[in-house]
């Protein structure tokens, strides 16, 4: 399979669509930056648990893939945050994202679903053309993690 065939199948050109570049690995974390269609600059991170909170706001700013459950959020609420917003434009073609590379490892993900407050999806390893599906958040981030060491 081509690389091109690849992220194709993943489904490259899904809203969602995000680009993942880990460019250190210390005992901190996995600092790095993700790449969407709906910013010319990088969302920075300096973990994996940063990493999740900026795919989640990318996924609740653009409606897409809805959630199944509404996670509970304690503090005031403004009157604002249950108000619809607009899919925000995309300003980046999907596919410049595969443009940037980490220098450590660099992912092409799509989340298919978010049911029972978790994502299910695809991972493609880019440097080795490898792709995976996940069914948690927390099985991304373990295949991330595997697909570097194997």
């Amino acid at each position: 399979m081509s690389d091109s065939q690849s992220f194709f199948n993943i489904g490259i050109a899904a809203p969602n669509f995000m680009v993942i570049c880990i460019d250190d690995t210390d005992e901190a974390g996995d600092p790095g930056r993700l790449y969407s269609c709906y910013s010319r600059e990088p969302a920075r991170f300096e973990d994996q648990y940063q990493l999740l909170l900026l795919m989640e706001q990318v996924m609740e700013n653009i409606n897409y893939p809805q959630s199944s459950v509404a996670l509970r959020q304690y503090g005031k609420k403004s009157t604002t945050e249950y108000a619809r917003h607009d899919r925000p434009d995309k300003v980046v073609e999907q596919k410049e994202l595969l443009n940037h590379r980490g220098e450590r490892a660099t992912y092409a993900v799509r989340v298919q679903y978010r049911q029972n407050a978790t994502w299910q999806g695809e991972i493609v390893w880019l440097e080795q053309n490898e792709t995976r599906s996940f069914s948690s958040e927390l099985e991304m981030l373990k295949l991330m993690d595997n697909m570097r060491e194997d």
